[in-house]
């Protein structure tokens, strides 16, 4: 997932053992988690169902780490760190992981998007990606490469399909005021726009709720963000966020910040009109473009 996979053999003290799945370990903080992992396994000349009873998960959860198909959390890696007497090694490569960079962080968010069970968006400038009409993201991309334009729709056009899934998720979006003032391109495009948030926020399991200008200074000035609720049933359900950010975002896999996250959200939300009151505002400001 976040690096070339290939197939190896590599020499280990003792013995010759197969490498179904080696992940460069210099891709990222997640690959080198997951390098680590299947290292320090074949160093000790342990099968990944003997991992598994120590980290108290199955088998296949261990391949997936090492595979970086999945992600363990801080109680499997505290198990690890106490049996092999690492000080802490796994804990603080999650640690990392979660907490830095990911170069290739969009391709997992994907992932996470087309699974998710709730999607919470919250933007205040212009409308997220995902509820972005055609020729509005040509106006929001202007100036950039036919390619990367026409790249960009055809993501949005996979993204947009799960919004009309049998099975599509929960999806509450809180917008600024001034995502529905600021004109990108023609009047017809706003207008366009305008219509599709509308259409979007008649689905019963979408909310698109508006915070009006008179709210003033509220927590989603810092920036754009979005959760997603992963999972359910026997598994449980899990977190993760993205934060915008100039020349790029961050992936956020869990943990403390997810959590200030939501709780911001639930703060703007406190601010936002209803549901109705929303859909309102949206037809006025589409009347100022015609």
């Amino acid at each position: 997932m976040h690096a070339l996979l290939n197939v190896a053999y590599t020499y280990l003290p003792g013995a010759m053992m197969s490498v179904r799945e080696t992940i460069d370990p210099k891709s990222s903080m997640w690959g080198w988690l997951a390098f680590d992992l299947w290292f320090w396994r074949t160093q000790r000349e342990l099968s990944l169902a003997q991992v598994g009873l120590i980290a108290k998960v199955t088998r296949g959860s261990v391949c997936n780490w090492e595979a970086g198909r999945a992600r363990p959390t801080e109680e499997h890696m505290q198990r690890l760190d106490a049996a092999w007497c690492t000080g802490g090694h796994f804990e603080r490569l999650l640690h990392y992981a979660k907490t830095g960079h990911d170069p290739d962080w969009f391709k997992q968010y994907l992932q996470y998007e087309a699974a998710a069970k709730v999607i919470k968006l919250y933007h205040g400038k212009i409308v997220p990606t995902l509820l972005q009409t055609e020729d509005y993201i040509r106006g929001v991309l202007a100036g950039r490469k036919a390619t990367a334009i026409e790249d960009s729709i055809n993501s949005r056009n996979e993204r947009q399909k799960l919004l009309t899934a049998p099975h599509r998720p929960h999806l509450w979006v809180l917008l600024d005021q001034e995502v529905l003032e600021c004109p990108v391109g023609s009047p017809k495009v706003m207008i366009e726009q305008l219509d599709y948030l509308l259409e979007v926020s008649a689905d019963p399991l979408t909310s698109v709720r508006i915070v009006p200008r008179s709210a003033g200074f509220h927590p989603g000035h810092d920036g754009p963000f979005q959760i997603l609720k992963l999972g359910s049933g026997r598994l449980g359900t899990r977190e993760v966020a993205y934060v915008g950010a100039q020349l790029g975002g961050r992936l956020i896999e869990g943990g403390e910040e997810t959590e200030v996250l939501g709780i911001r959200c639930d703060q703007i939300g406190d601010l936002a009109m209803s549901k109705a009151d929303s859909r309102s505002l949206i037809l006025e400001t589409k009347r100022g473009y015609q």
